[in-house]
């Protein structure tokens, strides 16, 4: 009978467990974010057209307060700027550190308008290069150097990036000759007491493995080495092998490191010092995620990070928009991932924004309508974005849009 340590997990990151899912970062990066003006000012198009007006959703720019939800990050500025030029206001804050949406915050927002347009989401760092450029750093002029952004979401994931990389370059895989293909596990990625490290990653003996190596006296390779336990790879992980190449790269009589390979079914990861919540939930809900953000194969985990961040907290707006107090109010909310970089033609920081989703809720509605990014792309993609109340050039030192994406060129599919 094959041993399992599943039973060393706990209840949340127990892979039987179902998480809802998130959306994959090919459909949302298979075209590039728009710069963040640009959006709004298609945004504010789109709610005077005829199709948002036939949803029950009466705009009123005198009656619209702009809000974000976002991190308080200096480079994320150009939200607010954008805001307040494009409507003649300043932006209402409903945001938390870490791109999170401030529930609390609602309440007094709507005192203070009837109508709440809401732009949000968590943000990511990207500094422009080859291959797609580099996610989760920005450069910082007032300290000269680059720097984590953003910070709150790339400190959280720091530890467990920390366990993965050491986990995929010490798990070892190789096949003796005319023997089965054994893997060689570190012991603490098996049992998470031979850690003390507060992260713990273990690999899913039920899914990576195919049982234990017994000792054999004269089989040298059956002799388990100090500090490791060696299984017999399964064929799940072996028939996973995207081609004849790879798997030849990996498995040969030379321990080679699992690396990319080990992928999200392969292991679990968990902090022990989380804080859960009555049902026994982590209290920071990207917590559940985190080892598809660690082994994400077409995002970088800083900006997969971000887009399941977004996701959550626009979970988290639109549930509370449907309480029955704020039934007489009316929402226009618009979530999406802001990407921030450094401009050096300009020397000062450029913001672009890829939508995830837009929830229209009218007054007296109890359930919004959604739209999804394709949906939304179709029909912001025609519009030209509405005039703005103080012309743009006068907050920001270029409007051309297609320079201000031209340095964006991640491109999920090539990874």
């Amino acid at each position: 009978m094959q041993r399992t340590n599943r039973i060393w997990l706990p209840r949340y990151s127990h892979p039987d467990g179902l998480l809802p899912k998130i959306q994959e970062t090919r459909v949302l990066f298979s075209r590039p974010p728009y710069p963040f003006a640009e959006f709004v000012g298609k945004a504010i198009a789109f709610l005077q057209s005829d199709q948002v007006s036939k949803m029950g959703f009466d705009y009123d720019p005198k009656k619209g307060l702009p809000c974000k939800w976002k991190c308080s990050d200096e480079s994320l500025y150009g939200v607010d700027l954008v805001l307040y030029a494009q409507t003649g206001h300043y932006p209402f804050n409903k945001g938390l550190i870490g791109g999170r949406f401030n529930k609390g915050s609602l309440g007094a927002a709507v005192h203070h308008a009837p109508t709440n347009l809401d732009f949000g989401g968590s943000h990511v760092g990207y500094v422009p290069g080859p291959n797609g450029g580099t996610f989760g750093k920005v450069w910082r002029p007032l300290q000269g150097e680059r720097s984590s952004n953003c910070g709150y979401l790339m400190a959280l994931l720091r530890p467990f990036q920390r366990e993965f990389d050491d986990a995929t370059q010490n798990i070892l895989v190789y096949q003796p000759p005319g023997e089965k293909v054994i893997v060689s596990v570190p012991n603490e990625f098996v049992q998470p007491n031979w850690s003390a490290r507060r992260v713990k990653l273990l690999v899913d003996t039920e899914t990576l493995t195919a049982g234990e190596v017994e000792y054999v006296r004269n089989k040298p390779h059956t002799h388990t080495p100090s500090g490791r336990t060696l299984f017999f790879l399964s064929s799940r992980f072996l028939d996973g092998l995207r081609s004849h190449d790879v798997a030849a790269a990996l498995v040969s009589e030379k321990p080679t490191p699992i690396g990319e390979h080990l992928t999200h079914p392969f292991f679990n990861v968990f902090d022990v010092d989380t804080e859960v919540d009555a049902q026994g939930l982590p209290q920071e809900r990207l917590l559940l995620y985190m080892k598809y953000v660690l082994a994400a194969r077409h995002a970088p985990p800083p900006l997969k990070a971000a887009i399941i961040n977004t996701n959550i907290e626009q979970n988290h707006l639109t549930d509370t928009i449907r309480a029955e107090r704020f039934s007489p109010y009316s929402f226009a909310s618009f979530s999406g991932v802001f990407v921030d970089y450094w401009n050096d033609r300009l020397g000062q920081y450029s913001v672009l924004f890829q939508p995830l989703a837009i929830a229209i809720k009218p007054a007296g509605a109890r359930r919004e309508v959604e739209l999804m990014p394709d949906e939304i792309n179709h029909l912001f993609k025609p519009l030209k974005p509405a005039e703005s109340v103080i012309p743009m050039e006068n907050v920001l030192q270029d409007t051309n849009f297609e320079r201000t994406v031209a340095p964006f060129t991640f491109d999920p599919e090539h990874r």
